[in-house]
């Protein structure tokens, strides 16, 4: 009888490992969801304006949670635009194109650039490309290395789930580092970011207080 249940439970783990590991590695069991089928709108005085060109392939959320995080791709393009709408420079253009909106964000251009590159070189051929966001007073408030140890602090490596990357005739999941919008924000710009979530009609709303 012992070494039925022994057996039995040797196949069970054989079965099980692969699949947990498997199921990792597709991000299943990661805290994070990358927003691929969802719209980002910011609620403004109770009314969602669309947030392009915040791209949604670009923005997490954790999956749960009361105090969920806002996460976007630390190399994605568009992450210039969240400062831009923490310190309200944009102009707004209401529209019912979309019933589900009440209209667009125009993203104004009188303002510094936030987000900046910088080549670190390390001899005459190689070089590492940083990335400083500053504050509205141009001062450096955090210095992205994509080369560096990830900081847990201020970055999460997320996996986009169901998705896949190809290069060189192979295929890799799609793992990307994303910056921690809502923790930034808050330590270095004094902005709360909040977070609603409408699984119904697939829209994300940021609220920056």
């Amino acid at each position: 009888m012992r070494v039925k249940i022994f057996i039995f439970i040797l196949i069970i783990g054989v079965i099980c490992v692969p699949a947990y590991f498997i199921m990792s590695s597709f991000g299943l069991f990661q805290n994070e969801k990358v927003l691929v089928q969802y719209k980002v709108a910011v609620d403004l005085e109770g009314e969602k304006y669309d947030a392009w060109p915040v791209i949604s392939s670009f923005t997490a959320i954790d999956k749960k949670g009361d105090d969920r995080q806002l996460y976007y791709q630390a190399e994605g393009a568009g992450l210039e635009y969240l400062f831009q709408l923490a310190y309200g420079q944009y102009e707004l253009k209401p529209s019912k194109e979309n019933p589900f909106m009440d209209g667009r964000i125009h993203y104004t251009m009188d303002h510094p650039d936030y987000v900046r590159q910088e080549k670190k070189y390390k001899n005459a051929n190689d070089y590492s490309q940083l990335q400083h966001y500053y504050n509205q007073q141009e001062q450096v408030i955090y210095t992205y290395n994509p080369e560096g140890r990830l900081d847990k602090t201020y970055v999460r490596s997320i996996i986009t789930t169901g998705m896949t990357r190809s290069s060189g005739g192979s295929s890799s999941l799609v793992k990307d580092n994303y910056i921690n919008i809502s923790k930034l924000f808050k330590d270095k710009l004094g902005i709360t970011v909040k977070v609603d979530v409408d699984k119904d009609n697939k829209i994300v709303t940021l609220f920056m207080i």
